[in-house]
């Protein structure tokens, strides 16, 4: 199958851009439930997500996630996700990629 510029094959980016996807979906749910986006590092937002906030609502690990042993929702790689809040209601999520090294060409982020 053929690589696309950044390492990905067209289907994988398809898969990722989706997971990612879940993530943002769960992170409106949140916003939703809560009229503000979670904040802090991965882990934080993770806690967040899993039942650590003011109304401890579980929305649980998105489709597609996983968590690693410090509680982070990572890529199919096994990367934490990286959470750049926007706006109170808008957060950039960015995947490493298949490099599994943050900020080089084959990251991507919704």
């Amino acid at each position: 199958m053929p690589v696309a510029p950044g390492g990905f094959s067209p289907t994988e980016r398809d898969l990722v851009s989706t997971e990612i996807r879940n993530v943002q979906n769960s992170l409106r749910s949140y916003r939703d439930l809560m009229g503000e986006n979670p904040v802090g590092n991965n882990q934080d937002i993770t806690k967040a997500l899993l039942g650590d906030n003011p109304r401890h609502a579980k929305l649980g690990v998105p489709a597609g996630s996983t968590l690693n042993g410090n509680g982070e929702i990572c890529d199919r790689w096994g990367t934490p996700f990286f959470f750049h809040p926007l706006s109170g209601a808008k957060m950039e999520v960015r995947s490493a990629g298949p490099d599994r090294t943050m900020w080089t060409e084959d990251d991507l982020q919704l």
